[in-house]
């Protein structure tokens, strides 16, 4: 039985939902504990602030949406999977459906999803500089165009050698070589993020003062520390961006003085490790995605063509 690309399209769509599925429960389950720390650094950068604009959305709704949206885009990764194996499938060599389809999508994958995410990784809530964020995508998507053009690009080097009769370690030396240098080259061409990954905070504008009823014991040892430590979350009532003169001030003067208080103490975790755990686990959310999405698709390719082999094998004769 041959297929069409509408075959292809509709069992690419079929993938992709699955696919998409599939990585929205690793999001439910793994990487909404990140965001949810995320979420935690962002309201102690406010603690103690005026009321901020309730979220438009709750968070139960937020996670369905993200869940559907997870969804959506693995049916649309589907449906682009299935036109490139339809539109590449007398280029690709492969015993059956299922490893073609291997191949496309780990080709895919390293262009649009790996070569991009490694130069411009993603970042959770309430981390980052949301006016960076159109500049952030102009250059993620202009980096995956080269990385479409860099894998295609080795797998025509790995054909043209193949053709000349290099196989093995040399042919793999040449190509995996040729393509880890452009990738370098790709990525010292294309600028850094402009985005500076630092913790929210709220030492510039404290929010927080020295309790008028403190014990005269709590306030001298307040100020003994911060003078021997040279500690500035003290900070001068008249501006409270700059540090208190420790110098000038008595321990009883100390009441309604603003206090500066790091994010990073108010919160139980590390905020670099929060950073870190969610781009790992965005990144093998979204492989989970494309892998699911190719098994299904090579699985659901296959089937028409087992189904014809079965019906052209001979029958058996029975004892």
């Amino acid at each position: 039985m041959s297929l069409t690309v509408r075959d292809f399209v509709a069992r690419g769509l079929v993938a992709g939902a699955v696919g998409g599925g599939a990585a929205a429960l690793f999001i439910r389950v793994v990487t909404e504990t990140q965001i949810g720390f995320a979420l935690e650094f962002e309201d102690a950068a406010v603690l103690g602030g005026p009321a901020t604009e309730a979220a438009e959305f709750s968070r139960g709704t937020q996670y369905w949406g993200g869940m559907a949206a997870a969804v959506l885009y693995g049916a649309v990764i589907g449906l682009a999977l299935g036109v490139a194996v339809a539109a590449l499938h007398h280029r690709v060599r492969a015993h059956d459906e299922f490893g073609r389809v291997a191949r496309v999508a780990t080709g895919a994958f390293v262009a649009v999803v790996l070569i991009p995410f490694l130069k411009y990784p993603a970042n959770p809530p309430a981390v980052g500089d949301p006016d960076t964020v159109g500049e952030r995508t102009r250059l993620f998507l202009s980096l995956m165009a080269a990385g479409i053009v860099i894998v295609f690009a080795a797998w025509y080097l790995w054909e043209y050698l193949s053709e000349r009769g290099w196989d093995g370690g040399r042919r793999v030396a040449a190509v995996g070589g040729a393509f880890t240098a452009v990738v370098a080259l790709a990525f010292v061409v294309w600028p850094p993020s402009p985005d500076a990954i630092v913790p929210p905070d709220n030492e510039a504008s404290p929010a927080l003062v020295v309790a008028d009823d403190a014990p005269d014991a709590v306030l001298d040892e307040m100020l003994a520390t911060a003078r021997a430590t040279g500690d500035e979350s003290l900070r001068d009532p008249g501006d409270p961006s700059e540090p208190l003169d420790l110098a000038s001030v008595d321990a009883g003067d100390l009441p309604g003085t603003p206090v500066a208080a790091s994010t990073t103490e108010l919160v139980d975790h590390s905020f670099t490790t929060m950073v870190w755990n969610f781009r790992l686990q965005a990144l093998a959310g979204l492989a989970l995605m494309v892998a699911v999405t190719a098994v299904v698709l090579g699985i659901l390719l296959d089937l028409p063509a087992r189904a014809g082999s079965r019906e052209r094998a001979p029958a058996g004769v029975g004892g």
